[in-house]
């Protein structure tokens, strides 16, 4: 009998992929992100309770998550987790395989029946938790080692790259075509901008690219959300 043969290694970028859909599961089964490095993450459950996100997600399902949410303020105890993926794509928690680790709260005898367009607002309202959580974590870091953030290229969309910003851009830096990417900036405003760059130096807010590039004052929000302003 042939024994069996192992597949060939998957590419970095695929791998990223299936562990960014294994946080996203366990975001919306309640985890929380402790940290995060190409190829792991760790996962944390219990004790503080993020109420903000359970109210949230309570007001999505116009009440169904609301039971979750008493039972996981009631239940205590913080259990963490080492998400990892190997090179052939197998998910792993702990370091063994497993389809799920179990969420952090006693489940009801009963559980609600949740139709599909709540399942689904549910698990988008997780996932934009989650890329949220990965800005505010790149903005830190760059704060931090700008050194280091130039090396992980964090807001370079234009560039090859394996550290998962949670789509910050670097406006200082990146070419017109990325900047596109900001909701709002049309490949012309993008021109401009790179234009003004040019010609005046590194900008070193959202707010004074707005008054320098002479933009609208509603796209301000945006690239203050998106946007990072390294020297």
């Amino acid at each position: 009998m042939t024994p069996f043969q192992p597949g060939p290694p998957l590419p970095p970028e695929r791998l990223r992929a299936i562990l960014g859909n294994a946080i996203m599961r366990q975001v919306s089964l309640g985890w929380r992100i402790e940290s995060q490095i190409d190829d792991q993450a760790v996962m944390a459950a219990g004790g503080d309770v993020n109420h903000a996100v359970h109210l949230l997600l309570s007001l999505v399902t116009c009440g169904i998550w609301l039971p979750v949410w008493v039972i996981m303020g009631v239940t205590g105890g913080e259990k963490r987790v080492v998400i990892t993926v190997d090179p052939r794509g197998v998910v792993l928690f702990g370091g063994r395989p497993a389809p799920m680790i179990p969420g952090p709260a006693v489940q009801p005898r009963r559980r609600p029946v949740i139709g599909p367009h709540a399942n689904t607002n549910a698990q988008a309202v997780a996932g934009a938790t989650m890329r949220r959580e990965l800005r505010r974590r790149a903005r830190e870091l760059a704060a931090e080692d700008p050194g280091l953030a130039r090396e992980l290229r964090i807001g370079r969309l234009d560039l090859p790259r394996q550290y998962d910003d949670g789509g910050l851009i670097d406006v200082n830096h990146v070419p017109p075509p990325s900047l596109t990417a900001l909701s709002g900036v049309t490949p012309e405003i993008a021109e401009r901008i790179v234009s003004i760059r040019e010609r005046v130096g590194p900008f070193s807010s959202a707010e004074e690219l707005v008054v320098t590039a002479d933009l609208h004052p509603d796209l301000t929000a945006e690239i203050r959300e998106y946007g990072i302003f390294p020297p």
